[in-house]
Formats: structure tokens, sequence, C-alpha cells
């Protein structure tokens, strides 16, 4: 099956299910973990859905889309990790503007600010 998700959709899957991580009482917890959680439970999907032939090739891929994959603008994991405290805690949209910056067309720009705009 081929592969027709981008590092912007796989973002995009992990900050909601750390919005939802988040929402649901998670709120005492850093946000290092919230990813961790997230990245598993997306790599699991993605897995189960045959997008990756092993599951830690699911959870590496995932883990690089909200690291290396979005640099120069976060140069690490930790920036990844703050920017999201910052966009769940404070409404910062630094995140957003990072995944716009690295949409590849007009409709996956549209697709991140959609998604901001909702959540």
């Amino acid at each position: 099956m081929p592969n027709n998700k981008s590092k912007v959709d796989d973002v995009l899957a992990v900050l909601l299910a750390m919005k939802t991580l988040f929402e649901g009482g998670y709120r005492n917890i850093g946000f290092a973990e919230l990813r961790q959680d997230a990245v598993k439970d997306i790599a699991e999907r993605e897995f189960r859905g045959k997008r990756y032939k092993t599951l830690d090739s699911a959870m590496k891929t995932i883990h690089d889309a909200c690291a290396r994959r979005l640099r120069p603008e976060v140069a690490s994991i930790r920036d990844f990790d703050e920017m999201v405290g910052q966009w769940l805690r404070k409404k910062s949209m630094v995140i957003r503007d990072v995944l716009v910056k690295h949409s590849e067309t007009p409709s996956q720009r549209a697709m991140v600010t959609g998604f901001f705009a909702k959540n």
C-alpha cells in the first residue's frame, strides 16, 4: 500500500492525540510523556492499517515527523514538546506556523489552518 501521508499529516495526528489526552485528564504529566503516548497510539493505528510493515518502523517514522523532519524550525524533540505545550496551555500558534511552512501544497496549508481553527 503506498504511503500517501506526509509529515504534516503525521504531526497533526499526534497533535490531536496529545490534545485529546491533555483535555482528558492528563494535564499533570509532562508534554514529552503526552507525545510519547500519542506517537504510540498513532503508530499502532497506522501499523494496523498496514501503512507500515513493523510497529517499530511506524513508531520511529511518526516520532521523526515531530522532530527531525521539522528542522530547522524545530531543532529538537524538546522544542516540539515546548511548542505543543504553549499551544495547549496558552493557545500559541507557533506550531501552526511551523506546519504551514512545512506544508507542500495549498491543500496542506488549508488543512493545517483548518485544524488549528477547530482545535
